[in-house]
């Protein structure tokens, strides 16, 4: 199993659920986001996520020692660490405004990885066996408003996607 598969099953899963603020999902960083993709007129508030693999450990679990071809026997477990950033654009007058549709919109994306079924909605455990489990954490940047009004916010979900891989 790869990297990629893990990006691309955190992108479709987060991007499947339709949530009314989120333009756009990547699966990794562009070279620079346009807020007005997937907007529609009048958009307050629009956002995008990025799905990065902060880390990643491998570990081995063993089970019944070794094959009479020498191969060993047992699971090789790859936890990762992800971080999914999510950046926040908001047209609102008010901060209050502003602040709300943030709130809304991480809420969204908690709620999303906690309906996952643990599994993101895979089948299969060789790609994804457990994610957001047991934990969320979230990190927050403090909002800033531009000159032309304005207010970008960010937001760092992390948790762990764990990959078992029979060998």
């Amino acid at each position: 199993m790869s990297r990629r598969v893990v990006r691309d099953a955190i992108t479709t899963w987060i991007s499947s659920a339709q949530i009314t603020t989120l333009n756009q999902v990547f699966n990794s960083f562009p070279k620079r986001i346009n807020f007005q993709v997937n907007s529609f007129p009048g958009q307050n508030n629009r956002a995008a996520c990025v799905v990065f693999i902060e880390s990643e450990t491998e570990s081995r679990v063993a089970i019944g020692g070794v094959a009479t071809d020498g191969t060993g026997l047992g699971w090789k477990r790859v936890d990762y660490s992800i971080a999914l950033q999510v950046f926040h654009h908001s047209l609102e007058r008010n901060a209050e405004d502003s602040m709300t549709a943030f709130d809304q919109l991480i809420d969204s994306i908690k709620e999303r990885l906690r309906n996952g079924f643990h599994e993101l909605g895979e089948d299969d455990p060789t790609r994804i066996w457990q994610a957001a489990e047991p934990a969320i954490d979230v990190q927050y940047g403090e909002p800033l408003t531009s000159e032309g009004g304005a207010t970008e916010t960010w937001a760092a979900l992390r948790f762990t996607v764990t990959q078992m891989i029979q060998n």
